[in-house]
């Protein structure tokens, strides 16, 4: 090419490249000018139809790749877009109109599945069922409205759309390629405070749909000491003053020692704060306050209690200090005033398809008004109970006064629990905190058991394992995972093999499945977990109904505060149902099976790793769904026991070896009997039968289950005791290759095939 050319060619792709960057910086100055209306495009593949069969019949299943199932009791089961949309700054929702192209039929004469019933994880409660209503889903319901609920300050709508048309009358299915959502806003006078700290800008963008809207905000935050308090510890005046060693103020110091800012806060000095009651500077009764969203017009008691003030003061701590975590530092006992240092707020959850009958601790009405949730103190917009009534945290079409939801979904701050009343208490669970924190380079952290019981005829499938199976996708490989499944045992677990586990393989992390009491987890009880002598801290979540009841309703403490802080042993945290674990009648997915993989997900594949972090992240990607049967229930059951800003360990991985120890290479064997060497051949020549022998150790030790002898790929014989051997008397002639697999706790081992010379006759000169 002449020069002139190459000029040319330059100067053209210069100028390509800066209208490129103009049109950009166009778009961004646009988009950060006009937000009253918003406009979202979205393109659908082609959902894919198959059969399956379900206990009463054969159905279809409507799937797209990329979406989840709509699952909503006897409603259609079909994909469902969320759409999460920030409102800008200084207005709010008005209305919302969907444009489509033509619709494409893709099936006629088919019967999609329905929503089935929830049925709770416990012993001895009859179920019954639910007649199926079936709901058709018209052809101009495209989209349906959650509500609105704000992150930080920042206002997202959240609004599903429904690509896919079911007619049930005469069995069409039908969707959408393209689907535009057009939304308009109208000007607001609802007061908000945005802190100017980018960690909330960034974790508002990576909620959203429209992430160009945060522009709409630039000028509106607020300044903010980050550095002020990022971690709060909340206890009573006794236990902020232990005199032991491991307390909470060496606690605080630990998390400034690793650069935060840490600070205790008593209950004491909390409530009585005039600031922190219902007219107060953060108060639920005042106009000023951001988070004033409600009609209150008078002092009602029910916003002006222990659990309001400690709440109002998150609030402020939040704001003012910079708070991103909490630390709940006491027990909520209800029946011992005494250690009922930070009472829990009660939230509602009416659940249709789960009728609960024959629980000796609850009639159906309480427990429906009475699940003891964490949420209250962690989601601090409004005041949980907008129309004042005797429910907190009631669905919309339960609000008397408005069609709104009156709980708040989004987390300001994250929290966790430490159901500590006695110095005692506190000690043990500041000592396994920091002593799982400080735990580096040990093969444990490799380690994840899934353990899954026996759960009866109820559900879809009676064995908890089918449920476990449907998590371990999210691990990755790097991590050995185990399994203690009755369906693949002869016989069921017992308590015996889980303590056995527990003490002499510790296992990092724990996923589990099964029937469960505020007593009784994982086939052991109270007095089982207290008598673990483990030094090595786990982390546990289980389905499990009522295990983490940490309000204490039938008088002792639950199991989950057991685990945490009534032994220095058992585990360093744990995340456990309030009250009934719910799974399905006829499907695998499941309300606390949902929760439970958004979990896993959030620790591997977001890579969210601290644990108040992953919880909130596990609720929050089902609002979307938040009133369908059961959904709602476990989001508020839910609840961290243990520091929130601790972090899941990387997989360390542990070591296996296994090696062949016996024919050695270039020796001649005769009827198991080493006659000289034979260095003519590296293979040992083999006259007669020959004892094979391996060698396997683990590191750390004691976790050998057996040695594993294969003979040209096949497997031959598993020898679970040292020394491993296995004989090999097979008639056979010629050159065969042997191996071994050492099966540890948490893995396996291959040893390297190897080649032997054979000459075995039928009948052997003894």
């Amino acid at each position: 090419m002449k020069n002139h050319e190459k000029m040319i060619a330059v100067l053209l792709i210069f100028l390509l490249l800066s209208s490129v960057v103009t049109a950009v910086s166009s778009l961004r100055d646009d988009d950060s000018k006009n937000f009253e209306n918003i406009s979202l495009d979205f393109t659908f593949s082609k959902p894919k139809i198959e059969e399956i069969e379900i206990k009463d019949g054969i159905y279809h299943r409507v799937t797209i790749n990329g979406l989840s199932n709509s699952g909503d009791l006897n409603k259609p089961c079909l994909p469902v877009k969320s759409v999460k949309i920030l409102i800008p700054y200084g207005r709010e929702f008005d209305s919302i109109t969907v444009k489509t192209d033509d619709k494409i039929l893709l099936k006629t004469e088919c019967n999609v599945e329905a929503g089935q019933n929830t049925v709770p994880l416990g012993n001895n409660l009859s179920q019954q069922s639910i007649a199926k209503e079936f709901t058709n889903t018209s052809p101009e319901n495209i989209y349906s409205i959650v509500g609105t609920y704000k992150f930080r300050g920042f206002p997202i709508l959240f609004v599903n759309l429904y690509p896919v048309e079911y007619n049930e009358a005469t069995g069409d299915v039908a969707y959408y390629e393209n689907i535009t959502l057009d939304i308009t806003t109208k000007e607001s006078s609802s007061a908000t405070i945005i802190r100017g700290l980018q960690r909330d800008k960034d974790a508002a963008i990576s909620r959203i749909d429209n992430p160009s809207c945060v522009f709409s905000y630039n000028g509106a935050f607020r300044s903010v000491n980050e550095d002020a308090v990022n971690y709060v510890i909340i206890t009573n005046e006794a236990l902020a003053n232990s005199g032991l060693e491991d307390n909470f103020q060496y606690f605080a110091q630990s998390k400034i020692d690793k650069g935060m800012s840490a600070e205790i806060f008593t209950v004491e000095e909390i409530v009585g704060n005039p600031d922190y009651g219902v007219n107060g500077t953060w108060g639920d009764n005042n106009p000023y306050n951001p988070f004033y969203e409600s009609k209150i017009t008078e002092n009602y008691g029910m916003f002006d209690d222990v659990q309001a003030k400690i709440r109002n003061f998150i609030r402020y701590a939040y704001i003012e200090l910079g708070t991103e975590y909490v630390l709940l530092g006491g027990d909520a006992d209800v029946a011992d005033e005494e250690d009922n240092i930070i009472p829990c707020r009660g939230l509602f959850a009416n659940e249709s398809g789960l009728p609960l009958n024959g629980d000796p601790v609850h009639i159906l009405g309480e427990e429906e008004d009475d699940i003891p949730s964490d949420v209250y103190y962690a989601c601090l917009d409004g005041n949980f109970n907008y129309d004042m009534d005797s429910h907190f945290g009631e669905c919309a079409d339960r609000n008397d006064v408005a069609d709104i939801d009156e709980a708040d979904l989004l987390a300001e701050v994250y929290v966790g629990r430490a159901c500590v009343d006695s110095d005692e208490e506190v000690a043990y669970f500041v000592m396994k905190t920091l002593g799982y924190e400080n735990t580096e380079g040990d093969p444990y952290l490799s380690k994840i058991l899934m353990v899954g019981e026996y759960l009866g005829g109820l559900f879809y499938t009676p064995w908890g394992g089918d449920y476990k199976d449907l998590v371990i996708p999210f691990i990755p490989d790097d991590y050995n995972v185990g399994t203690l499944y009755d369906r693949d045992l002869p016989e069921h677990w017992n308590k015996r093999n889980i303590i056995s586990l527990l003490n002499n393989a510790t296992p990092h992390i724990i996923n589990h499945d099964g029937h469960s009491y505020y007593g009784y987890n994982m086939r052991m009880y109270n007095y089982d977990v207290d008598s673990l002598v483990n030094n090595k801290y786990f982390f546990a979540y289980s389905h499990g109904c009522m295990a983490g009841g940490f309000d204490n309703p039938n008088g002792d403490d639950c199991i989950a505060e057991h685990y945490t802080v009534e032994t220095p042993h058992g585990a360093f945290a744990v995340i456990m149902n309030a009250r009934y674990g719910l799974g399905s009648e006829d499907t695998l997915d499941s309300p606390s099976l949902a929760l439970d993989k958004s979990f896993f997900k959030a620790l591997f594949t977001e890579n969210i790793r601290q644990l108040g972090r992953a919880s909130h992240y596990s609720k929050e990607a089902h609002v979307w769904q938040i009133d369908e049967n059961g959904i709602r229930w476990v989001y508020y059951e839910t609840n961290l026991f243990g520091d929130p800003e601790i972090s899941i360990k990387d997989s360390y991985p542990s070591e296996l070896t296994i090696n062949i120890t016996r024919p050695w290479g270039g020796s001649l064997y005769f009827l198991d009997r080493k006659i000289c060497p034979f260095p003519l051949i590296k293979a040992p020549v083999i006259i007669g039968k020959i004892t094979v022998q391996a060698e396997a150790s683990s590191d750390p030790e004691g976790q050998v289950y057996g040695v594993e002898f294969y003979l040209d790929n096949e497997s031959q014989h598993i020898d679970t005791d040292s020394p491993y051997e296995w004989e090999l008397d097979i008639p056979l002639a010629g050159r065969h290759t042997i191996a071994a697999t050492v099966h540890g706790l948490y893995g396996e081992k291959e040893s390297e095939n190897f080649d032997i010379i054979l000459f075995i006759p039928k009948r052997q000169i003894l």
